[in-house]
């Protein structure tokens, strides 16, 4: 996964708003003079032009060269992703675009928020609300893709994972799945001196996976009801499925689809088949690094763009570089929705 340096970024891509402007039209996220609407005034064709800031340094702007008009238009109007606009349709965003593309590539780096804040003096707020807007482009990237088609080669496999921490000598509050058999109340009071708390239970996270796609869905249970749309959604009619012997997965072969199941009691690769899960099982490790031990959790309305994120990534892993596929992504976002 490669990304540009700072030394590339800064010198290239935001060394002023100006170029920072060429730049995104370039990659197409902006519209240019010509493809731009005319002046809603007198129709004239609007000419790019600049304009001095406040502090000295100057912008792009789109003015109306009709003699008498000089009407005036944001570069970024147009844009669902740079044009932040309030409950009055109005850009109030506050930053420039150099600002708004640095906070972009902080987010594809990964940085965290706190070193975010250091080196760019936006506050907490303000890089947190564009952390999820950048989520929110994964999360529409990951809608666009059609369902998955497996084959004997390269088959979907399915899993389900717990996010949830673990127990560490003992101590802690007692996972729902942990509980004593004898206590059938699940919310009683446990009488150990060695737990504290009431016993918790941790979200479960229901898993597709067929080469670098990986899709990735927070539910509250792993019932049929539950896995089975989920399923049929996101997988073409005729593919092979690898899974593990869950209850919820043994209707597969009766709708359409080739099942091959392993069991893990006694391999991790079934001998006559050839199914495992192998590639998922990894899937999850690299996922709870990153969201359970880096991220130290996230809240569970945030959960499922974190996941769309890390899919996304990981679909992306190919790309020569992770931020310029990032802007491409934005790019069909803009032109989608």
């Amino acid at each position: 996964m490669a990304v540009m340096t700072f030394r590339e970024f800064y010198t290239t891509v935001v060394p002023n708003e100006i170029e920072c402007h060429r730049f995104l039209v370039a990659k197409g996220l902006l519209k240019s003079a010509e493809d731009n609407d005319p002046c809603h005034k007198c129709g004239t064709e609007m000419q790019v032009k600049r304009r001095k800031c406040r502090n000295g340094e100057w912008k792009s702007i789109f003015r109306c060269p009709k003699k008498g008009c000089q009407t005036t238009r944001s570069p970024r109007a147009g844009s669902s992703f740079f044009h932040f606009t309030d409950l009055n349709q109005r850009c109030n965003s506050g930053l420039t675009l150099c600002q708004i593309v640095e906070l972009v590539f902080m987010f594809v780096l990964e940085l965290p928020t706190q070193m975010v804040m250091d080196r760019t003096g936006r506050s907490n707020e303000c890089v947190t609300d564009w952390f999820n807007m950048c989520r929110e482009v994964c999360t529409a990237i990951l809608k666009t893709k059609g369902k998955m088609v497996g084959n004997v080669q390269n088959p979907i496999q399915i899993d389900e994972a717990r996010f949830a921490g673990r127990r560490k000598y003992n101590r802690g509050r007692l996972l729902a799945g942990d509980a004593p058999s004898a206590l059938t109340d699940i919310n009683s009071e446990v009488i150990n001196n060695r737990n504290h708390g009431a016993r918790v239970d941790g979200p479960w996270v229901f898993g597709l996976k067929n080469g670098n796609d990986c899709r990735y869905f927070y539910v509250h249970r792993r019932y049929r009801e539950t896995l089975l749309p989920i399923i049929e959604r996101e997988c073409e009619a005729g593919s092979e499925i690898h899974s593990d012997e869950w209850a919820a997965y043994r209707c597969r072969t009766s709708r359409g689809f080739v099942h091959k199941t392993v069991n893990h009691q006694i391999s991790y690769v079934d001998a006559n088949t050839g199914a495992h899960t192998q590639n998922i099982e990894r899937s999850w490790l690299d996922a709870k690094i990153k969201l359970l031990k880096k991220m130290r959790g996230v809240p569970l309305n945030h959960l499922q763009s974190h996941l769309d994120h890390y899919c996304g990534r990981l679909y992306r892993q190919d790309s020569p570089d992770l931020f310029l596929a990032m802007l491409e992504d934005i790019q069909i976002v803009n032109n989608r929705f």
